[in-house]
Formats: C-alpha cells, sequence, structure tokens
C-alpha cells in the first residue's frame, strides 16, 4: 500500500467550520468527488467499556493525559459510504485527514492506517473493530507541516471493494503498537477526514457486426462472406456514467489460426455509443476466413472485448450472366410491338453462389431481383416503350461481388397507337382520339386510371373517337392499346393532367393580338372545368374576389371597362352547387391608354425643379397605332405641334415662371380623331437662375485668378437681393438685384477643379428663396508631366533618350518651352488635337535631373512652370546597324556589330552577355566606346545584356537590348 504526506495547498482542501469542500464535476463521465465520513467514534483505555460514537470534539489516536493528570490510550474510527464505487475503475483515492495538535513536532512519528469491520454501537477498546488489512503508514511531524495533514493512499483498498460491491469502508487511525503508550508520540485529529477520488465506470460492448449486411456477425462454423474491398466493422455499447462523450471502439482482426497476425485500430465515434472503422478485406487472400472483435473505449477504460465475429474472404467475382427471351430475341430484328410486355431470364452463368441480379436500362443497373436460391435464374417481365431497347444486368454473389455488366439489345416494332387526350374538365364530356399505323388492327382498348379496359372498335383507317368523363381531378394515368382480333399488338400509356380551372375567354382583351384601352369597355366570358357550376369568384390584381353567378349552362359573361392602363392578371375560380371551390385559373392581358404618356428627366411630377427660363426636355409617347402629331402647350400658351418618330416625341421647353405649371398634351391620329389630354403638372424652383459665359455651368473654363462674370436672375417678382457664396471662400457676398431683378457679379476662382457657386435671392419683406447650387470647373493652368523616367528609380545613362508627354487644360497654349537641368530654353509646337506633345531629350548627368517645361499662348502669355525631377542611372548605350533594337532583321549566320557607348564616365571594359550564355568582355577606347561581333544562330527573339567597368572595378548600370533575327 502507498502513503504519502501532502500540502493542502497540493490538495486543493479547505478547512474551515469543521468542513471540506467537495470537488465534483457531474457533467463529466469521469467523476473526481470527495467523499466525507459518514460517522465515526474512537476508544478510550482508560475506559474500555465505554462507547464514543459521533462525539463532539477532536479524534484522539496514541496516548494522551487529562485533566487529572490521568493517562489515556486512543484509537479513531471512521467509516465511509463507497457504494457509488460499485463495479467503478479507481483512478485515484487519497485518505485525507488534518491534524488539530501534536505532542511532539519535531520528531517524525509513524501514524497507521488500517481496513477494519464497520463500528458498532458497542465498539470500544475492549470491542474494537477487527482489523483486516494494513493501508499505509505516514510520518508525522519532523521535516512535514506540523499540525499538517496525514495522506494515504487507498486506491488498491478502494478498488477491492468496488469489485466486491462493498456499501461502506471503516478505517482505523492509529499510533503503532510500540509507540502507542508513549505520550510524545499522542496527537489529535480534526474529525473531518475526506477520501478524494477519481472513478469512472468502463463501457460495455453490446453488439458486434457488419455495416453491411446490417450487423452480419458470422460464426466460426458459418462466417458471413465478403469480398475484397473495405467493410465496416461496427460497435454499439453503452456506459453507465451519462455524460460519457468521448465513446470509440477500438477494433481488432486476425486470420483464424494466426493469432500472431492481429492487427488492432481505433475507429471513428458517430454519437450514441456507436463506432465504426473502415477495415480492408483485400489483404487476406481468398478463401480466408477472418476472425474479428471490437471493445469500447470512453476515453478513460477499455470494455472487455466482444465475442468475436467471422467473415471469409471471396475474391472470386461471378461469370458475366447471361440474358434470354423469346419474345424479344437480341436477333437484330423487330419483335413484339411497343407496349407488349415480354419475359425475360437472367441466368448465373455457372456460378453458384449468386444471390441476386441488379438490372436497369442502358448500362444502368439499379433494380435488384433476389434468385429463388443461389445460382438460379430469375425471369423479369419487362414492357419496352421504344423502338431499341438495351437492358443491362450484373450478377452478385453472397459476398457481394459483383459480375461484369451483361448488355442485351434488340428491337421492338414500332406497333403502339397515338392517342390525343382533349380535357373537358372534371365530369364534363372530353375525348380520346386514337389512331395506329399497324394495318389489320380491329380494336383498341383504353383504361382510365385504375378502372377496366374499355374495348372500342377501330375504324376501317385505323382510329376512332372515345367519349370519357374524368371524375376527378390530378393526374390520371390513361393506357391505350391495339389488337389484331384478340391478340395484344401494340400499347402506350400517358399521364394525363385533368383540371376543374375554369376556361377564361375574351376578344377584347386578348394578348397579344388585342389589347384593352383604358375607358373602352369590353367582356370575359367564364366556362366551367367541373360540372354542377353556379358561379364565379374573380379578382383583377390583388383585390378581394368577387362574385358572379353562373347560367343554366354554367358559363358567365363579365362586363368590365378599365380605367388605368398597365399589364393586368385577372383570377377566376367556380363554385358548384356543393360549394366545391375550383383551382383558380389566371388570365394575363394588357391595358394601354388613349391619352398620351408624358415625361421629362428635368422637370419631375413631384418636387420642385430646375428654373425660370431653365430649359427640359418633355417627351410623348403612346402604345396607340396610327399617331399622325402631337399637340402641346405650356401653361396659357399657344398649343403647337410636333411630328412623332413612329410613336415617339420630343420637345424642349423653358418655365416662364416659378412654381406650379402645367403641360398639356393630346395625340392626333391619321383619321383625323383626337386622344383625350394627358395633363402634366411640375413644379419650377424659384431659387435665382445662374448663368456665366466664362465658367459654364457643369463646363470648365477661366483658371485660378481669372475673373468671370456671373449673371443671377430671379426665380420669383419680389427679389431685392442676392447673397452668394463661392466654395474655398467661406464668406457670403451681398449684391442688390437690379430693376429688372438680375445682378451680375465678377468672381475670381481661387482653385482648380470643380467649384460650387451657392446662390439665394432675398424679397422685400425678407423672404429667402430656396438655393441654387452651381457648379462649374475651373481649369488647371499646370503643364502636367508624364514620363517613364521618375523620382524613384534611375533608369538609362548619359546620352541615353528620355520621352515626356506634356498636356495642360489651357486650351489657348499653343507652345510647349523647357529646359534639362537649367539649360537653354528650347520649344515646340503644341501637337493638333492631340491630348500630349511627346517632347525628346538627350541625358546629360547622372543621378538627380530635372526636367522644366511651360505653356505659351499665341499672345504671349506663360502658363506656370512645371519642374518634373528624375534620376538617370549608369546604364551604357548599345546601337547596332545590322540588329536595330525591336526590329526584324539579319539572319541566321550573318554577323553584326554592336556598339556600346558608357552611359557615366570613366568605363575602360564592358561586359555582355547573349540570352544565357556566358558572358564575355571587350575593353573600351578612352572615348568610353567599344565594338563587338555577334553572328546569331537560331531564328528568334534574342536579349543582349550589357554592363560597364570602370578602373577603380565598380560596375554600372546594366543595359538589356532586344533584338529578332530575321528568316534569312
Amino acid at each position: 500500500m502507498h502513503a504519502r504526506r501532502l500540502l493542502a495547498a497540493s490538495l486543493g482542501i479547505v478547512l474551515g467550520a469543521g468542513l471540506i469542500s467537495i470537488n465534483a464535476s457531474p457533467a463529466q463521465a469521469y467523476e473526481q468527488r470527495d467523499v466525507s465520513k459518514s460517522g465515526w467514534a474512537y476508544t478510550d483505555s482508560a475506559q474500555p467499556k465505554k462507547s464514543f460514537i459521533n462525539p463532539s470534539g477532536d479524534a484522539p489516536i496514541g496516548a494522551w493525559t487529562d485533566a487529572a493528570g490521568a493517562k489515556h490510550k486512543s484509537r479513531s474510527y471512521f467509516t465511509f459510504d463507497v457504494s457509488r464505487f460499485r463495479a467503478a475503475v479507481v483512478h485515484k483515492a487519497d485518505l485525507v485527514i488534518a491534524e488539530r495538535s501534536a505532542a511532539d513536532c519535531a520528531t517524525a512519528q509513524p501514524v497507521e492506517l488500517w481496513r477494519t469491520d464497520p463500528i458498532k454501537a458497542t465498539t470500544s477498546w475492549d470491542s474494537a473493530p477487527r482489523r483486516r488489512e494494513l493501508l499505509g503508514t505516514v510520518q508525522a511531524g519532523g521535516e512535514a507541516a506540523c499540525p499538517g495533514y496525514l495522506v494515504w493512499d487507498i486506491m488498491p483498498a478502494l478498488q477491492k471493494l468496488a469489485n466486491q460491491n462493498s456499501d461502506t469502508l471503516t478505517v482505523e487511525i492509529r499510533v503503532p503498537q510500540g509507540y502507542e503508550g508513549k505520550l510524545s508520540h499522542g496527537r489529535k485529529l480534526r474529525p473531518f477526514p475526506v477520501i478524494h477520488t477519481e472513478a469512472n465506470h468502463a463501457p460495455t460492448v453490446g453488439q458486434i457486426g457488419l455495416e453491411f449486411p446490417s450487423w452480419a456477425c458470422g460464426t466460426a462454423e458459418k462466417p458471413q462472406p465478403v469480398g475484397p474491398r473495405y467493410y465496416s466493422l461496427m460497435v454499439k455499447g453503452a456506459d453507465a456514467d451519462a455524460y460519457d462523450s468521448e465513446y470509440n471502439g477500438q477494433f481488432a482482426a486476425w486470420p483464424v489460426g494466426h493469432e500472431d497476425q492481429r492487427a488492432e485500430q481505433f475507429g471513428s465515434s458517430y454519437g450514441g455509443a456507436f463506432s465504426k472503422v473502415e477495415w480492408d478485406m483485400s489483404q487476406y487472400p481468398d478463401g480466408t476466413v477472418v476472425a474479428w472483435t471490437a471493445r469500447a473505449y470512453d476515453g478513460h477504460d477499455f470494455s472487455e472485448w466482444a465475442k468475436p465475429c467471422y467473415v471469409k474472404v471471396d475474391a472470386q467475382r461471378p461469370a458475366t450472366p447471361v440474358i434470354t427471351s423469346t419474345k424479344y430475341p437480341n436477333d437484330g430484328e423487330a419483335h413484339g410491338g411497343s407496349g407488349v410486355p415480354g419475359t425475360f431470364t437472367f441466368k448465373a452463368n455457372g456460378s453458384a453462389d449468386v444471390v441476386g441480379y441488379y438490372w436497369g436500362r442502358y448500362g444502368e443497373t439499379y433494380n435488384y431481383i433476389p434468385a429463388p436460391t443461389p445460382g438460379a435464374d430469375v425471369t423479369l417481365e419487362y414492357t419496352p416503350t421504344s423502338f431499341f431497347e438495351s437492358l443491362s444486368v450484373r450478377s452478385v454473389d453472397s459476398a457481394s461481388n459483383s459480375s461484369e455488366t451483361a448488355q442485351y439489345e434488340f428491337f421492338v416494332r414500332s406497333t403502339a397507337p397515338q392517342v390525343r387526350v382533349t380535357v373537358g374538365g372534371v365530369g364534363l364530356p372530353s375525348k380520346l382520339a386514337i389512331s395506329t399505323n399497324v394495318e389489320g388492327v380491329t380494336e383498341f382498348g383504353y383504361r382510365i386510371g385504375d378502372g377496366d379496359e374499355t374495348r372500342v372498335p377501330a375504324d376501317a383507317d385505323g382510329t376512332t373517337e372515345v367519349p370519357v368523363v374524368f371524375t376527378q381531378a390530378g393526374t390520371i394515368k390513361v393506357q391505350v392499346r391495339s389488337y389484331v382480333g384478340s391478340e395484344f399488338v401494340g400499347g402506350y400509356t400517358e399521364n394525363v393532367s385533368v383540371r376543374d380551372t375554369p376556361t377564361v375567354e375574351s376578344a377584347d382583351f386578348d394578348f397579344p393580338d388585342h389589347d384593352g384601352v383604358v375607358d373602352r369597355p369590353g367582356s370575359f366570358t367564364f366556362r366551367p372545368g367541373r360540372t354542377g357550376v353556379v358561379a364565379y369568384e374573380y379578382t383583377f390584381g390583388n383585390d378581394e374576389f368577387r362574385r358572379l353567378d353562373a347560367a343554366a349552362d354554367g358559363t358567365a359573361v363579365l362586363r368590365w371597362t378599365p380605367t388605368e392602363p398597365g399589364w393586368i392578371t385577372l383570377h377566376v375560380r367556380s363554385v358548384s352547387a356543393d360549394d366545391t371551390v375550383s383551382e383558380v385559373a389566371e388570365y394575363q392581358f394588357n391595358v394601354i391608354d388613349t391619352k398620351p404618356n408624358v415625361s421629362s428627366s428635368t422637370y419631375y411630377e413631384y418636387g420642385a425643379w430646375g428654373g425660370v427660363g431653365i430649359a427640359g426636355e418633355f417627351n410623348f409617347d403612346t402604345a396607340m397605332p396610327d399617331v399622325d402629331v402631337y399637340l402641346y402647350r405650356l401653361n396659357d400658351g399657344p398649343e403647337q405641334t410636333v411630328d412623332p418618330e413612329y410613336s415617339w416625341a420630343r420637345v424642349t421647353l423653358a418655365p416662364d415662371h416659378s412654381g406650379s405649371n402645367t403641360l398639356t398634351v393630346r395625340t392626333r391620329f391619321l383619321d383625323g380623331t383626337f386622344s383625350p389630354t394627358r395633363t402634366y403638372t411640375f413644379e419650377v424652383s424659384d431659387a435665382p437662375v445662374v448663368t456665366s459665359s466664362d465658367y459654364p455651368e457643369n463646363g470648365e473654363g477661366g483658371q485660378p485668378g481669372q475673373a468671370g462674370r456671373f449673371t443671377f436672375s430671379p426665380g420669383r417678382p419680389d427679389v431685392t437681393e442676392y447673397r452668394y457664396t463661392l466654395e474655398y471662400s467661406g464668406e457670403e457676398q451681398v449684391v442688390a438685384a437690379g430693376a429688372d431683378g438680375k445682378a451680375t457679379v465678377e468672381i475670381t476662382p481661387t482653385h482648380s477643379g470643380y467649384t460650387l457657386l451657392t446662390v439665394t435671392s432675398r424679397a422685400a419683406d425678407g423672404t429667402v428663396s430656396p438655393e441654387r447650387r452651381y457648379y462649374f470647373r475651373v481649369r488647371d493652368p499646370r503643364v502636367n508631366v508624364s514620363s517613364a523616367y521618375d523620382e524613384y528609380s534611375p533608369r538609362g545613362g548619359i546620352g541615353a533618350v528620355g520621352r515626356f508627354g506634356v498636356y495642360t487644360e489651357i486650351g489657348e497654349v499653343t507652345t510647349f518651352e523647357y529646359q534639362l537641368n537649367g539649360g537653354a530654353w528650347l520649344s515646340v509646337p503644341k501637337t493638333p488635337d492631340a491630348l500630349v506633345t511627346e517632347i525628346s531629350v538627350t541625358m546629360d548627368r547622372n543621378g538627380a535631373n530635372v526636367f522644366s517645361v511651360r505653356g505659351r499662348t499665341e499672345a504671349g502669355e506663360y502658363t506656370p512652370q512645371t519642374d518634373y525631377p528624375f534620376l538617370v542611372g549608369t546604364a551604357p548605350q548599345v546601337t547596332s546597324s545590322t540588329y536595330p533594337a525591336g526590329q526584324w532583321a539579319g539572319g541566321v549566320g550573318v554577323p553584326g556589330d554592336f556598339t556600346f557607348t558608357q552611359g557615366s564616365p570613366g568605363v575602360v571594359e564592358f561586359e555582355y552577355t547573349v540570352d544565357d550564355g556566358q558572358p564575355a568582355t571587350v575593353a573600351a577606347n578612352a572615348a568610353g566606346v567599344a565594338t563587338v561581333t555577334y553572328t546569331p544562330t537560331s531564328v528568334s527573339s534574342h536579349t543582349m545584356t550589357v554592363r560597364g567597368r570602370t578602373a577603380d572595378g565598380v560596375w554600372t548600370d546594366t543595359t538589356s537590348y532586344y533584338f529578332l533575327v530575321d528568316f534569312s
């Protein structure tokens, strides 16, 4: 037995008021629990007959003296309820008790823990519980804290009691016999011992088996056949711990007689104490009997291994089945007839373990027919429906091994009759029009749903018409057969949709042939889709249903005049005398308006838009045919006309007053008649109107610092002043209105780009108008520069030609003047009709450079100067007259001279490489120039990379020279 002494901090024990906290987590299957005593007692040698059962005070052990100085010896006993550990696996059990006092803490002294018989009411020194086994001895005092805690490992003892299904554990704590009489070994314990436990109930196995066939578990005498492939082995178990969530299975398998080949593997958990694993049966030779078993694991403990199941590996596929048919032989000729059933026999072809056949059409095998006995034939009755048929069949044995798929192809005589079904409704007369192209047909048979077949004679031309009645709505199967005498020669089946929806007809609202017209009356005729109809309920759009009584023949006529144009849906349902309501019929049609349509993207019909004198476009259109002209009138002005293009026309109108304006439009048709008048009312804003030829609205003009004239016109008759604010200036300006209500101001923009001018007017009574927001764009006078050269990455070298694109928004510029690094000013004319003018300069220094440019007008005015900084590298220049850069030239075997010119001073030699070849060097002359000859050996593009080296060993930047070798 193990015994140990631990500090309270290492045990997680909390003491207070004589209690120990219990740390239990009921949501865990693996339970950690503190078990407290259920009773206790101690004995006293000075009172050998007296019982001290569940007394108050401390628990004495060893020798001690009372207040009178009399000597006593005591032992303490504690009982615990351990019934919860029945059949459990105990992983930890530490019995812990705290000391109250000790006679001598300096010296380590032994304390024993014994398992005893239970405490009785008569327990005393002379009648003490019988000792059964020593559970352990600990050393108290000495190096350990004193008073401290005494701890014994009692896991083996508790496991033994759990295996015996015991309910209680009683222990005795005492000083060993040789020290029990010494007062120096006496101690007093706090009577609140606790057993810290960790325990778990091992899972159990309820069932093992294969996933397919479901839970199959063969015996050693009759193993389950399996094929050479993966099978799912399954185990289902149970656990006494309600919250076990880590349930899993461990599986093992081995060839019978070869336990040394046993393999084990964990499966995957699928919840509900269920686990499975995929096991490869192809690893065992054909004919091998394999035993397999499983046990459950809950994350802590395993169950026992289950009784094994047995499988036998069958690696042999059945032979390809044979298919035969007397009615439909596969001899390349057409037999039987469409819709005429035939019998097909599937034969195992000598495979005695075939248990069934899968069959289908055209390669699919999804239908299963079991064999009556292993290896037996099966018969299928199949009805072909097309001229060419292909049956696919494969056999399967008891191990689920499948044969190759057999294809049985045959031809069928096209003898099926044709039928055209005219459905009148439910309970109403319907008709079958039956015909055939087979000569000699004497009669037809038809069958409605599950009813009996009815025979009718065929006319001489092979046709007949049969009146029928469908008694219910839904999808009804109609079967038709043709006969020559008594011989069935062809059949056809059709699923017919029978509905009781009423029929809606209208000559006035018949899209797309005839649209309805607003205010023009029309009618709809409703016809019943079932018997006994006494009324109809209808609705246009989503309105409530309205009722219309039917005539004696079940029909009804609805007269209706549309008041609004548009696409309209009419819903209709019938009501029978027995209150049966039919399905809803949906009838859609279009209604056009005789009035022309009017729209405007400047002056909408809602809100206030535009302004006095601001022109707006108005569009006229109509769905009516034969338009001659549109006649329109703005307010009280004269009526004017505009010719349409097809049916559409557009006019531009400028309102002469703010507030409500009215535009009336009507159509004159080719026959001289007129449409009703459309009245289009719109609101014109009374905000002041702003105009400027220098800075047009939504256009561009001027430049920063260039004044422009802006005229403010009134949007109402009583304006006395205007207040305006230019974006960025921030200050509101005031200008008085003239006698005509207008004012003109000069405004000088300070920034380029889009600018907002905000203007309001004020009346004599102080009324403020709405705000007019006038946008215009101020041109940027700067010259913009673009180039592959920039101030971040060096490029080229001295002598390289750089190209700079320049442009400005100032259209008056005719010439660009430029300089490089503060040199002389040069000029180029602005390229006509082009956004960008290109300027080429030759680089004269390495490192930082500045390209300066300005624009000049015909009048000699300049734009601001733009300075464009950039970096020039040290790369050499490469030229070749035989192989110019980027061009097809020369040819294979044609030598070409390539000249290298230094791109920075002091170059003494050049290194060059063609494509992925080896680098070569050539000395430079005193001017930093060298020439090499290169002869291409292939037709393709080539890249020559060149760099220079100065006398002090510094390499320059690299130049890549790209050229193309022509076909010779």
